[in-house]
């Protein structure tokens, strides 16, 4: 136990809650449930989160038992470099989320205030700008800000979105959901996957602080396979019981526009501090000449331009594609520290690793082809790419430290 041990179960719990509760989630939900209906959409949300809750747990577990970043931990399984790749991919995706859940921010601010009673035409890019400087702010008074912010704000998130979908369910009780083809069962639990796997990658960089192995492994597991697929399917109510796919838009049917822009601004600040914070960390490994707070305050500006295009057209397949490509960092990290390593970390070995082990990136590289591929040659093993990606990457890198380990046997 370190003397920053100082992050309880709860804490973590509150945390990952408010990196899962966003605006860009509130939209794929919606649409999730468009495409699927009340049934197969549930389903898709709790099989997608119980993939990300059981390797939200391990990898918030690792970050306990070893007390070390999500960048060491890399590092030990992929090599210096390879990790700087990894991790560069993982910063990549936060910096995308950070950009498009700005965007949506700024779109619902000038939707809000053009209306009555307002009638106040700012323009987007000034409201996603001004928006942009003040999370970057929040995020730069580090963990602790992120820590007391998502305590005093998820309780109130989590209470609109029940109200929100109780109140379109007593007013279209039997409704029909609306008709979309953007999702399929199998692309929507990988689409759910991909919502938060970037989160779950990077979960070390908090639980390392966690107080006990019990809290770090139930506080991921509660918020990712509990709470989060209750979120979903309460802010995928709206539209299912309307027949209006449009967040939105189903929001001012139901007469919430006002205080759903509030829950849309609470959620985009919680999601993009924990975006810039880890994104933050993964850019400092690259260069140690920058400061963390610069690092922070140069993402937030290449966010804000990100912001200022409108990504939010590609949020299904960003989705889809993050939850084929960031699972095997985790599956490659957790194999080597649970399996090789057994937990113990020998920082004097570091500096001993290979730059680049080929092991983890051909069986990253693996998982990632089958899961993107499977589906035109008609190759499957459980039908949902993201398990698929996991089980694939995890059968090949196994398979090479077995080999690995039978040569050393054998070699005179």
């Amino acid at each position: 136990m370190t003397s920053e041990a100082t992050t309880s179960g709860l804490s973590l719990a509150m945390i990952i809650t408010g990196g899962t509760i966003g605006f860009a989630i509130f939209v794929a939900s919606s649409e999730i449930g468009g495409s699927l209906g009340y049934h197969k959409a549930a389903l898709a949300f709790m099989v997608g989160s119980l993939v990300l809750g059981i390797m939200g747990a391990m990898t918030s577990y690792l970050g306990y038992r070893s007390r070390l970043s999500t960048y060491i931990l890399t590092e030990f399984a992929f090599g210096s470099t390879g990790a700087k790749i990894a991790n560069l991919v993982v910063a990549i995706s936060l910096i995308g989320w950070y950009g498009v859940i700005s965007n949506f921010l700024g779109q619902s601010a000038h939707g809000m205030l053009v209306s009555e009673p307002f009638g106040i035409d700012i323009p987007v890019q000034i409201l996603v700008v001004f928006a942009s400087l003040l999370m970057i702010g929040v995020t730069l008074m580090g963990f602790t800000g992120i820590d007391r912010f998502n305590l005093i704000l998820v309780p109130l998130m989590l209470a609109f979105i029940a109200y929100a979908a109780y109140r379109a369910y007593s007013m279209w009780e039997g409704g029909s959901p609306a008709i979309l083809d953007k999702y399929t069962f199998q692309t929507a639990a990988s689409a759910v996957v991909g919502s938060y796997i970037a989160g779950v990658i990077i979960q070390p960089d908090y639980s390392r602080f966690a107080k006990s192995g019990r809290g770090a492994i139930w506080g991921a597991f509660i918020a990712l396979a509990v709470i989060f697929p209750a979120i979903q399917f309460l802010s995928a109510i709206p539209s299912m019981t309307t027949g209006i796919a449009d967040f939105i838009k189903v929001m001012g049917v139901i007469g919430l526009a006002v205080s759903s822009f509030f829950l849309i601004a609470i959620g985009a600040w919680a999601s993009n501090i924990l975006c810039l914070y880890s994104s933050g960390l993964s850019i400092a490994t690259l260069s140690k000449k920058a400061s963390l707070k610069m690092i922070i305050a140069i993402i937030g500006v290449i966010g804000t331009g990100i912001a200022l295009v409108p990504a939010q057209g590609y949020l299904a397949n960003f989705l889809i594609t993050l939850g084929v490509l960031i699972p095997p960092i985790g599956a490659i990290y957790l194999i080597d520290g649970f399996v090789v390593r057994k937990f113990d970390y020998n920082m004097d070995q570091l500096a001993q690793q290979p730059k680049i082990n080929i092991g983890a990136i051909v069986s990253w590289i693996a998982g990632t082809g089958f899961g993107l591929g499977a589906g035109t040659l008609g190759l499957y093993i459980t039908k949902v790419p993201s398990i698929d990606t996991i089980i694939v990457t995890s059968v090949v890198f196994m398979a090479y430290i077995y080999r690995t380990k039978k040569r050393h046997q054998t070699a005179p």
